[in-house]
């Protein structure tokens, strides 16, 4: 677990401090928050940029062509006379990819990295370097020895143009890794396009953003990219189900054996998905100006009610126990997102429990190019079986405006038990920047349930109006940060 807390109040005064120094940097604006900041002071209270500055660019950003670019060698001695990190742990990784064999992509990410006038690119580098490489002690096979967000970073390179200070590519690269490492070859094969593909799908929507006067995704921070780019949604979580279907979903099954493309395309919502979501979302008049307001049109279309207890017209209340929610192949299609957006397609209903639910909202969300996270909590201290069992999970989203994170009123305020004062264990899913040790888990009999220790962000022994509390003032994006990719 990542921080244990005996008490509510005990938690929010114990918040740890973000990592100095990190710089937020954005088109619009830059924020410097002071290490020794508490971070969380209030969550009454809206946060407060504690400074501004503009950073005036150092060097000249040099477009790369095919017709200037210099032999693989001179790149990587031009990272190692930086004379610093990352930029020489980064020529070390990149020898060691076995593709390395186009100058002009190398030309591109030797360029990203030291012609950067955003802070933000340094720190994603130094996020890769450090848990990109798999730990060969997390699986039971071979995986590769090399840095596979490093290598997905390559691929994109090789497709496409890089930005100045282009976090968002860094940011695709660092999510899908794990895919590679833990996939066969036509795994990573499909990771190749698909993130290529889910690059030029947020460029678009940028576009589409600035041209409606919309806040643009390739403003945001990275934490809130990263989230974006994450297309697994809850897939990192363990459920058990009463019968087994034909093949498991989960990524944790997976650390046995090599994942097949199957488990890869359910695990993941496709940009087809999304390309076709988009214009739906404008066409329903959902995606709006006002980011809260976006959610909350495609929340109340679907969820609307309270459809474990009475069905609606949008949702089909089922619960993944004893593999009940399996696709035509009988396959597990609790968290497919491509499968329940067929459903809707053909005019029925998707079809699933909050869990569902929530990587429903979250796969509309990045339509619009919002960016969410996807949690989970229960009651402690209470068998599954319990008529007192509570467990719940939706999806939280980044507010550009304000800078924080909140997720639809109603999901924190009404469906929950009659006693809000109940404790519980609260998770926020981290996408897999860190991924050693990503999948480790540990089997908690009574109640029966898995506690992830790397996968998730867990805070421990929290009453639940203390998270609403949280939620309803907004979660300060540096303190996401720090949960998501620190702490």
């Amino acid at each position: 677990m990542a921080v244990m807390v005996a008490a509510a109040l005990g938690y929010w005064l114990l918040a740890p401090k973000m990592p100095s120094p990190i710089v937020t940097y954005t088109s619009q604006q830059t924020s410097l928050t002071s290490s020794s900041q508490t971070v969380v002071q209030s969550w009454t209270a809206s946060s407060t940029l504690m400074s501004s500055t503009t950073l005036a660019e150092t060097v000249q950003w040099i477009n790369v062509s095919a017709a200037a670019v210099h032999p693989i060698s001179y790149y990587l001695k031009l990272l190692e006379s930086n004379g610093t990190e990352p930029y020489g742990q980064l020529a070390r990784e990149l020898r060691k990819l076995p593709d390395l064999t186009n100058a002009t992509a190398v030309a591109k990410i030797t360029h990203l990295a030291l012609n950067a006038t955003n802070p933000e690119v340094k720190e994603a580098f130094e996020l890769m370097m450090k848990g990109g490489t798999p730990a060969s002690s997390d699986f039971t096979y071979t995986v590769r020895n090399y840095n596979t967000e490093l290598q997905v970073l390559y691929w994109l390179a090789l497709q496409d143009q890089f930005k100045k200070d282009d976090t968002l590519a860094l940011a695709i690269a660092m999510v899908n890794g794990l895919w590679v490492t833990m996939g066969d070859d036509q795994v990573r094969e499909a990771v190749k396009k698909d993130t290529g593909d889910i690059l030029s799908f947020f460029r678009e929507t940028n576009e589409l953003q600035k041209h409606r006067g919309y806040y643009q995704l390739e403003g945001y921070p990275l934490e809130a990219k990263i989230a974006l780019a994450w297309t697994g949604n809850m897939n990192m979580k363990w459920v058990g189900l009463g019968s087994q279907p034909k093949m498991p979903m989960r990524l944790v099954y997976y650390a046995n054996r090599r994942m097949p493309p199957v488990v890869y395309q359910k695990d993941t919502v496709s940009v087809a998905t999304l390309k076709q979501m988009r214009p739906i979302a404008l066409n329903m008049s959902w995606w709006v100006k006002d980011v809260p307001a976006s959610v909350t049109n495609v929340e109340t279309h679907f969820y609307s009610g309270t459809p474990w207890i009475s069905p609606t017209k949008t949702w089909e209340y089922a619960t993944p126990s004893a593999g009940v929610i399996l696709d035509e192949d009988g396959l597990d299609a609790w968290l497919d997102i491509d499968w329940q957006f067929s459903r809707y397609l053909r005019g029925l209903r998707p079809r699933g429990d909050c869990g569902t639910e929530a990587a429903w909202t979250d796969a509309w969300a990045k339509s619009m190019g919002i960016s969410t996270a996807l949690h989970w909590m229960y009651k402690i201290d209470e068998p599954i079986n319990s008529s007192s069992w509570y467990s719940h999970s939706y999806a939280i989203y980044f507010v550009p405006q304000t800078r924080t994170w909140t997720a639809w009123k109603r999901q924190i305020l009404e469906f929950v038990p009659l006693n809000p004062s109940i404790t519980i264990d609260y998770f926020i899913y981290r996408p897999p920047v860190e991924q050693r040790h990503y999948l480790h888990y540990q089997l908690q009999l009574e109640p029966t349930f898995m506690v992830v220790e790397h996968s998730a962000f867990a805070i421990e022994s929290v009453n639940l109006q203390d998270t609403q509390a949280m939620l309803l003032a907004g979660i300060p994006t540096s303190q996401m940060k720090q949960w998501l990719l620190y702490s």
